[in-house]
């Protein structure tokens, strides 16, 4: 029986992002590649309120001309953990939001748990392509972009079937060997997740 996506509990929900009047400091992380006009114009909205305390990382090439706030372009993920780290000390009503596809929203709120702030503190968002990244359950290893059912793994080259599992903790979907019980007999590819 094929699961409805609401039926699994381990996958996310995601609300649009909204400003907390309250907050003292919001950063507003989004991805280039998942952004479009009409959702630049949501986010405006969302955050005119904060406007003043709103700090934006554009993370890819070409940044919008936007009434967003301050705008800083990143050149990745991983330059978030410096940005936050000379953001020191944080405060509990700081508030870090992160729009994109699921593997970057994931990795933004990686970032924001090392730096030190709290679930609570963090809203993440989706856009973009359904596209996933995948945790393999054998060697621990990562395949990205991965948009079939069945998948061979980057880490170690077994081919893994692409479960509807989410790990929060890898922020990744979870793929196991898919011959394990039968070598060699395998369910036919299939582009699921475009």
């Amino acid at each position: 029986m094929k699961l409805k996506p609401s039926e699994v509990t381990s996958r996310p929900v995601y609300e649009p992002l909204r400003a907390d009047p309250n907050a003292a400091r919001h950063w507003l992380v989004l991805e280039a590649g998942s952004m479009d006009a009409d959702l630049l114009a949501a986010l405006g909205t969302a955050f005119a309120p904060v406007v003043q305390r709103l700090q934006v990382y554009w993370i890819g090439p070409e940044a919008p001309t936007t009434a967003l706030g301050s705008l800083a372009v990143l050149p990745g993920v991983a330059a978030l953990s410096q940005v936050l780290e000379q953001a020191r000390p944080l405060a509990i009503n700081d508030r870090l939001c992160a729009q994109g596809t699921e593997s970057f929203v994931w990795s933004v709120a990686a970032q924001a748990a090392q730096a030190g702030l709290t679930q609570s503190q963090v809203q993440l968002a989706h856009a973009g392509s359904q596209r996933r990244r995948v945790w393999c359950t054998h060697c621990h290893g990562f395949t990205e972009g991965v948009t079939t059912n069945v998948v061979d793994c980057a880490g170690c080259g077994r081919y893994l079937l692409v479960r509807d599992h989410f790990s929060r903790r890898h922020g990744a979907f979870m793929g196991v060997m898919v011959d394990a019980e039968q070598p060699g007999v395998r369910p036919a590819m299939q582009e699921v997740f475009p």
